[in-house]
């Protein structure tokens, strides 16, 4: 499996997953940056937008989604996600415009426009501390169901559902965060496990059972607590991104952590959404290496990356056969 950041921050998120001989499985988790961006940033991986088997979308604002309209009506690039969030898409392609973390509509770029648009800034929020980390049972298996509505391709994936792709097993779960049915996914290919959790306001046991198989965990940092208070946001923003329905703060992502910490494997963490307003890479990562210090961690044990806007981590899972010192305890 390999995996790249193609951009994490609160304007713009993707991230593109590969899997199978020739990495002949390709997938996007989230589509929120300008389809220009996207094909340019693909292009450095020697991949078209074409090759793309799906999108995996998280839900429905801008930032995660904004260059939908031309991968499903350009590239026939199947949306994969439940039910409510495809309506919510479909809703979004007839307006010609998403919501934006803040609620404010954002335009989609139309073909002309290429990725000029109006694109608002979105902030985020705080979590809530979940005790202990309860394990699940396996998530019951579903069968994806092709959809083509209004001519646009998707593969309904119910929340809580198993299915595969191509190469790899894709496992959806819900999240916290003011969209109509948000979701997290675990990606798991020949024993390598990623788990995507971003744009969520707790961590909840579900959620972090799915966070404790992951080999790579891409997880929300999104503000440093009192950056925001004493920030320039309205009050009502404020409160919004600290609700149960918001963002996670660098706290509560390391809460998270430390929950799930295994201390028998070795492990890579890449922190994102940051927002440009309250937080930073050097407080994220401080914040982060701080509480795992405190709490007796190894941190030899974590290897530990801040996501940028732009194109940023690469992580192969094949190069760690070949440096054997990573897993070695």
């Amino acid at each position: 499996m390999r995996v790249v950041s193609l951009g994490s921050s609160s304007s713009g998120n993707s991230l593109y997953v590969e899997a199978g001989p020739g990495g002949r499985t390709r997938l996007l988790v989230d589509a929120g940056l300008g389809v220009r961006v996207l094909q340019a940033r693909l292009r450095l991986l020697g991949v078209d937008l074409s090759q793309l088997r799906g999108v995996l979308v998280t839900h429905e604002h801008s930032d995660h989604v904004l260059a939908l309209p031309a991968l499903l009506r350009r590239y026939q690039v199947p949306v994969i996600t439940n039910e409510e969030t495809f309506a919510a898409i479909e809703q979004g392609l007839a307006a010609g415009a998403w919501r934006s973390d803040s609620g404010k509509l954002v335009v989609s770029p139309t073909e002309a426009e290429g990725d000029v648009v109006i694109q608002e800034q979105s902030e985020t929020t705080l979590v809530q501390e979940q005790s202990g980390v309860e394990i699940v049972t396996r998530i019951q298996e579903s069968t994806l169901v092709y959809r083509p509505a209004n001519n646009v391709p998707a593969l309904i994936l119910p929340t809580g559902k198993t299915t595969t792709v191509g190469d790899i097993e894709v496992t959806s779960f819900p999240i916290l965060h003011d969209a109509v049915a948000p979701c997290g996914y675990l990606l798991s290919v020949g024993g390598c496990r990623l788990c995507v959790v971003t744009d969520t306001g707790e961590v909840t046991p579900e959620m972090l059972s799915m966070m404790a198989q992951a080999d790579l965990l891409v997880l929300e940092s999104n503000h440093d607590r009192q950056r925001l208070l004493r920030g320039p946001y309205p009050q009502r923003l404020k409160q919004r991104i600290i609700s149960s329905t918001g963002h996670l703060s660098n706290d509560q992502a390391a809460n998270a952590v430390l929950k799930t910490w295994r201390p028998d494997s070795i492990r890579w963490l890449w922190l994102g959404h940051l927002s440009k307003t309250n937080n930073t890479p050097s407080l994220a990562l401080t914040s982060m290496r701080e509480r795992l210090q405190n709490a007796g961690a190894n941190l030899s044990q974590l290897h530990i990356t801040v996501l940028p806007p732009g194109m940023g981590g690469i992580w192969d899972s094949t190069q760690l056969w070949h440096a054997p010192s990573l897993w070695d305890l």
